[in-house]
């Protein structure tokens, strides 16, 4: 089988999808930018395409792959999601509907859809797309705080709580002066959202859809700095869905497929959760990025990776039906789940707060992986984004609590 990967940006990522590959011995071609190093030493690519940007236009996504054939075509980061499945649709192969799953990458589309779907998720206040329309606009009848979100970046990249009018219109000073992705060339919106403010927790779920189903999902709690930034600073595998919830979020996945056309797939939904409400922040068509499929499966055994690629492919989503992991039926209850003895978590590492195996081991936790890069952070960077990252180390503890413990920035 030959797959297609479209812009893979991360190197971990693209070392596991390979790894997939060369256990079935399928073939794996990546196209990238011109620049890019993810590829530099990985094992299992067969062919390296380079190209000057990503792109959604059918026309030159032909030209880039010439004559050859595919039988998957798999988008390798947030941004290629469409480039995709336009490709894919020109190739005669599964995609998702094209139309509507560009609301998967545009948070205003995904708004309207969601709320036409009657899914819980956080009130727009306001689209704005100029300094001129923020400074013209009725602050005095908005209720603060608010949050404000690009409409098509990715990485919590200025995402901010403002409390204040200055502090939106400096944050869109920023935000429309990044034009483009460093990571493909890919042209960004100068557009942002801004919304009632979610409070709580938050959490995501890593699910697989396949035949319009949810056949299995995971619960992912995340851990963001300390506001008005939204960054993320580790996340934690391990916990189920509470009781009061787990029916309602179960929908929510179906809806939310059902709002991309998305029939076989996987998607990732962050949400804000409660004892007694849920809302949805966001999803993305595609499996999580900052190493969650790799605490998945180090905690459950599934492969997010290797399900995206075969249900691409027209696969099942699991290679036998004696998977021990148990397929979640439309009765399922929450009890139906697999249990999971213990926690496996990831904590970034910072200039602010380096995130080392010696301190993970003096807090009493197993260490499974760890990344040391101190020259990591770019200068002028967000304090707490991922521009500021400097490693990371997974661990792995019978305590969530003391996992949760070592993650969180107090």
């Amino acid at each position: 089988m030959d797959i297609l990967l479209l812009h893979p940006v991360a190197t971990w990522s693209l070392q596991r999808i390979a790894g997939v590959c060369m256990r079935h011995d399928w073939r794996l071609t990546i196209i990238t930018i011109d620049n890019s190093t993810v590829g530099n030493g990985c094992d299992g690519i067969h062919e390296w395409l380079r190209v000057p940007a990503l792109t959604d236009d059918p026309i030159e996504l032909r030209r880039q792959i010439g004559t050859r054939h595919f039988d998957a075509v798999v988008p390798g980061n947030e941004f290629a999601v469409i480039g995709a499945d336009v490709l894919a649709a020109e190739l005669g192969l599964y995609h998702n509907d094209l139309r509507k799953i560009r609301s998967s990458r545009h948070k205003a589309l995904m708004r309207a859809a969601f709320a036409k779907a009657g899914i819980a998720q956080p009130e727009v206040i306001a689209r704005i797309d100029s300094l001129e329309a923020c400074r013209t606009f009725d602050w005095s009848r908005v209720t603060f705080p608010v949050i404000v979100k690009p409409v098509d970046m990715a990485m919590s990249l200025f995402v901010r709580k403002c409390d204040r009018q200055h502090e939106i219109e400096e944050t869109l000073v920023q935000m429309f002066e990044f034009r483009h992705s460093r990571l493909t060339n890919y042209p960004f919106t100068a557009a942002a959202l801004i919304e009632d403010y979610a409070d709580g927790p938050e959490y995501s779920i890593e699910a697989i859809i396949e035949d319009g189903r949810l056949v299995q999902r995971f619960l992912t709690q995340k851990f963001v700095s300390p506001l008005p930034s939204c960054y993320e600073v580790g996340h934690i595998s391990g916990s189920d869905l509470p009781p009061q919830h787990a029916a309602l979020l179960d929908d929510i996945c179906v809806r939310i497929a059902a709002c991309w056309g998305l029939l076989r797939g996987v998607m990732h939904v962050e949400f804000k959760m409660t004892d007694t409400q849920v809302r949805i922040i966001e999803a993305g068509a595609r499996p999580a990025g900052d190493h969650v499929p790799e605490l998945v499966e180090a905690c459950h055994g599934v492969s997010f990776e290797e399900a995206f690629m075969r249900l691409r492919a027209g696969l099942p989503w699991r290679e036998t039906p004696s998977s021990p992991i148990q397929e979640l039926s439309r009765t399922a209850k929450p009890t139906d789940w697999p249990s999971c003895p213990t926690w496996v978590g990831i904590s970034f590492g910072f200039p602010e707060r380096p995130a080392t195996s010696v301190a993970a081991r003096a807090a009493g936790l197993e260490v499974l992986a760890e990344c040391d890069d101190p020259h990591g952070a770019l200068a002028n960077a967000d304090v707490w984004s991922v521009n500021r990252r400097t490693g990371y180390v997974i661990v792995r503890s019978t305590s969530a609590d003391s996992l949760a413990d070592f993650i969180a920035v107090r």
